[in-house]
């Protein structure tokens, strides 16, 4: 089946805005310009359109990724912009009080209206001590497997749960007291865990223990590196009802929302004939379904949703299957819009961004199905991750920020661009990053040896049409960013010693600036919503000590374990302007991978770079060029191969799936054949390529437990559409989707993976 082309014009794509945590330097942000402090920029008024028919009243809340917007309860309000030039975006959260909620955004450009300015420099760049690290941290999820009925187990993930792990040989008990809690989707993390093989987790549902001990074994990764993976854990309780309750187009009631702090849900509770309450209320989980223990002289679920009216179901088995809150649908917000001084801003100044739509994507309609696959952070832990590496001195309760850094003082602190020192060059290159978040960068990044290297790279409005732009398209998106204009953010990374931090070792940081150079939590990387450092960044870049979350009480880890990423030149667009060619550029950026040798690479990574140069490219480049990135390159263990598995390296992994997973543990690092093939591989799910199947096709039965799982791979939402969008295209590019179909058959799981419909 082909998947029609929609194209995503500038209202969308281009403005379906993220900032990868990567590396690179924007020469406008790193100038003299931004040295001139400012209080504000301009005063706009923010306006939403927005409507419902569900019978309730609508509320309204508002945010702003910088500048400061005033949050109140009206379709209107006003938003104070940042100083200096750049993209800025309000949000606006609708609800209707019966379980509809509607998040929007709007981008205000002030490359024309904003006032010249910047942060002033704060104190000194230094963390302080940090938590030192013991043991490491253990995800999991516990959900109930119950009642076949014809349509087999339904599986749920259970909230507000209890679990605890003990060692079977030590006896040790982890946390030491007490237990840790299921979040909205069922999952649970558990810190402090040593590398072993001998842990039994033992969960409490409805006061009941039982042992949820993944399986198959190992439970824990063999290595103190990262124990993020979702492990399947299942538990034996008393008889149970198990249902899902939405609203009437299938969307759950309420809303787990970390950038606005609303969290709410549904309720179940278990009444008799007389309406007396046997059990419960107990909160539906953020997916729609719940469970009820099946108790003497039950007869009823009774499902309620905020303040629409409440749901009776009568006992009719087990499984009570999906019940739909009739005539209650989220709020319809058609349009924002911005004026200055009484005067309505237009397009490209004032763009409206609704989500993007009619893309595979639509099939995971989940705001963190994409960038979230290692957890979601909140705005007090992203506060607590920038107090941990010294880029804030304190945190409110809230989560905002006490005396941050700027991207000045960064700058500064790590001598980069104009403060480099002794000669250092600083390596730069401008191009469309288009296969993960079609961005137009540039990049830049400075070492100064095995212990101190820095990078950063500022981000622009990408191509109109992130699937097959054209010449024109990449060409005026990226002479744009080396202009300095469409700046969104700029994202630094740094490999620095840090007293006191790490053991006194090196590790890597990551800190988010805006256009007008102010510290920011938080970013945009999928249209769908903002998400929070750290866990927006290792999505992609190791994350080996991160799981879940990272923690809002002090005891995180300053070192998440992150890893620069390579830069593949075979996942680029570049201008046809003269020195912003591929071709005139390859020397910069084999410089720039250069320089993540010296900033703790991964073996993964160590190999891939070291595979790109040992053989020249044929790029049709000058002989001058004496570094050219091989696009055709073939790691070892796929050499050996048959020429399917050669295609779907070169086509699929290489271009969909490599640069994020080298930065990963090894068992994730897919340049290893076996690592895509083994079915015993105790640093994955086991499963082998039939689990590389569930991640990016979904799974056979739509009742499993791993459903949270299916299409999250790629977990770029623009790399994602890439991926579905290249199957049966008529435009010469190659088509993923049979690839990975061809691959599946060759390695024995050939029929699991089918086309995404339309």
């Amino acid at each position: 089946m082909e998947i029609s082309r929609k194209l995503l014009k500038s209202g969308k794509a281009a403005l379906a805005l993220g900032i990868a945590c990567a590396v690179g330097l924007s020469l406008l942000v790193l100038g003299s310009k931004a040295a001139t402090p400012a209080t504000h920029g301009p005063t706009v008024a923010v306006t939403v359109a927005a409507s419902d028919t569900s019978g309730g009243i609508l509320h309204y809340s508002w945010k702003s990724t910088d500048g400061s917007i005033t949050n109140v309860n009206a379709a209107t309000t006003s938003w104070v912009l940042p100083t200096g030039p750049g993209l800025h975006f309000a949000y606006v959260l609708v609800s209707n009080g019966r379980g509809g909620y509607t998040e929007r955004r709007i981008a205000v450009n002030t490359d024309t209206i904003g006032t010249i300015g910047g942060v002033p420099p704060a104190e000194p760049y230094q963390a302080p001590a940090a938590v030192a690290q013991t043991g490491d941290y253990w995800r999991a999820h516990q959900f109930l497997d119950c009642c076949t009925d014809v349509s087999g187990n339904r599986s749920v993930r259970i909230p507000n749960a209890q679990a605890f792990l003990v060692d079977l040989v030590t006896g040790f008990r982890y946390p030491p007291t007490g237990t840790v809690t299921t979040d909205p989707k069922g999952d649970y993390v558990v810190a402090g865990v040593p590398p072993s093989t001998n842990e039994s987790a033992t969960c409490i549902v409805d006061g009941t223990t039982a042992d949820c001990t993944p399986s198959p074994f190992p439970v824990m990764l063999p290595d103190a590196t990262t124990h993020y993976v979702e492990l399947t854990g299942g538990s034996v309780t008393p008889p149970s009802l198990v249902g899902a309750f939405t609203l009437q187009d299938g969307t759950p009631c309420g809303t787990n929302n970390e950038f606005f702090g609303v969290h709410a849900t549904a309720t179940a509770k278990l009444e008799d004939a007389t309406k007396r309450v046997l059990y419960g209320p107990v909160n539906v989980n953020e997916f729609g379904d719940y469970f009820l223990p099946i108790l003497t002289g039950g007869v009823s679920a009774v499902l309620t949703c905020e303040q629409a009216p409440p749901v009776t179901i009568p006992f009719g088995g087990a499984n009570l299957g999906t019940t739909l809150l009739a005539g209650v649908t989220p709020p319809t917000v058609t349009t924002m819009t911005a004026s200055l001084n009484g005067v309505l801003l237009k397009p490209p100044v004032a763009i409206f961004l609704p989500p993007v739509v009619n893309e595979p994507t639509d099939i995971s309609p989940r705001d963190d199905n994409y960038l979230a696959i290692k957890g979601l952070d909140s705005r007090l832990g992203a506060c607590e991750y920038y107090l941990a590496i010294g880029a804030v001195r304190g945190c409110t309760t809230a989560g905002g920020f006490t005396n941050p850094i700027s991207f000045l003082d960064w700058q500064k602190a790590v001598k980069i661009g104009q403060f480099a020192t002794g000669g250092v060059p600083t390596y730069t290159a401008s191009y469309i990053n288009k296969v993960d978040l079609n961005l137009a960068r540039v990049q830049t990044s400075i070492s100064y040896g095995p212990k101190q290297t820095a990078a950063v790279v500022c981000n622009h409005l990408g191509a109109t049409d992130f699937f097959n732009p054209t010449q024109a398209d990449i060409d005026t998106a990226v002479l744009n960013a080396v202009g300095g204009k469409n700046l969104v953010a700029c994202v630094a990374m740094d490999y620095v010693v840090s007293p006191g931090v790490n053991n006194n070792q090196p590790f890597i940081r990551f800190l988010i600036f805006g256009p007008s150079g102010q510290l920011l939590p938080s970013v945009n990387l999928d249209g769908r919503r903002e998400k929070f450092v750290p866990g927006t960044c290792v999505v992609c870049h190791g994350g080996d000590h991160y799981a879940g979350k990272f923690p809002e009480n002090h005891t995180g880890f300053a070192n998440v374990g992150g890893h620069f990423l390579p830069y593949d030149v075979g996942n680029f667009e570049f201008a046809s302007t003269a020195g912003l060619k591929k071709c005139d550029q390859e020397t910069a950026i084999y410089n720039l991978n250069q320089n993540i040798l010296n900033a703790n690479a991964t073996v993964a990574e160590q190999e891939l770079i070291q595979g790109w140069y040992s053989t020249r490219g044929s790029e049709g480049c000058a002989a001058s060029v004496t570094h050219v990135l091989n696009e055709n390159y073939l790691p070892a263990s796929w050499a050996t191969q048959d020429a399917t598995s050669v295609a779907f390296y070169q086509n699929v992994i290489a271009r969909s799936c490599r640069t994020c997973h080298v930065a990963m543990i090894d068992g994730f690092n897919f340049d290893h054949y076996t690592n895509i093939v083994s079915n015993n591989n105790p640093q994955q799910l086991p499963g082998g390529s039939y689990d590389f199947a569930v991640t990016v096709c979904g799974g056979p039965n739509s009742l499993s437990a791993n459903f949270v799982r299916w299409y999250t791979m790629p977990n770029s939402l623009v790399t994602f559409n890439r991926f579905w969008l290249s199957y049966q295209n008529t435009i010469g590019i190659p088509d993923q989707a049979t690839l990975l179909q061809n691959f599946l058959t060759d390695t024995g799981n050939g029929g699991f993976c089918t086309p995404i419909p339309k």
